[in-house]
């Protein structure tokens, strides 16, 4: 990695590695960049990194409004019918006196992956429409790159699918539209995380900054 290659703005970055801070060079979508001492790697530059981010986002929230207003599951036996939500999964923790058990669900599964998407449109247009207030984005687009890891709706559905596996032979089990708004919301946010690059989000706070 050459020193000499200058972008318009001055961008360093410890490598999370080896913490060698380095500076990153220009370089064109769909190239990545690595450490140079390591070799781990700094960033991924996608093309239209906002527009695709923001488009993902949006996707995102509606998925989760869906995922969170129809049945997750069904189960039948013996006659009985019940339905099963996604907050239904945390309430019935409760029920069986696991508090702690019922708040994590809650958090994970509902309002960390909520709170994410929502944050994140909020910082895109934010970014995307000039109105950048740094004393609000540039911490809210902090919080959130920190609190990424909590969302945990892949091993929510991993728990699902097992349950599901099990109860195969004792009741009727029928998928509901929510579990398929959760899998391509699941996907989505996958997408989110590959497309968007934090550098561009930082790159335009700097640039708010000093305007």
């Amino acid at each position: 990695m050459s020193s000499s290659s200058h972008c318009n703005s001055l961008t360093l970055r410890a490598c999370p590695d080896c913490d060698l801070l380095q500076e990153l060079p220009c370089s064109q979508a769909g190239h990545a960049i690595y450490c140079v001492r390591c070799g781990h790697l700094l960033k991924k530059t996608c093309h239209d990194s906002l527009n695709r981010s923001l488009a993902f986002a949006l996707t995102g929230i509606f998925l989760f409004i869906l995922a969170n207003s129809f049945p997750f599951i069904s189960l039948s036996a013996l006659g009985i019918e019940q339905d099963s939500s996604l907050f239904s999964a945390s309430w019935a923790f409760y029920q069986m006196d696991r508090p702690f058990l019922a708040i994590l669900v809650l958090f994970t599964t509902i309002i960390f992956p909520l709170l994410s998407l929502i944050g994140m449109v909020i910082v895109l247009i934010a970014v995307k429409m000039k109105r950048i207030q740094r004393t609000l984005i540039a911490p809210l687009f902090r919080f959130l790159m920190s609190t990424d890891a909590w969302g945990m709706l892949e091993v929510f559905l991993l728990a699902v699918l097992v349950a599901v596996v099990k109860l195969g032979d004792m009741a009727d089990i029928v998928i509901g539209v929510s579990m398929y708004a959760f899998i391509a919301l699941i996907i989505v946010l996958t997408l989110l995380s590959l497309s968007l690059d934090p550098e561009d989000v930082w790159q335009e706070l700097r640039k708010g900054v000093k305007q």
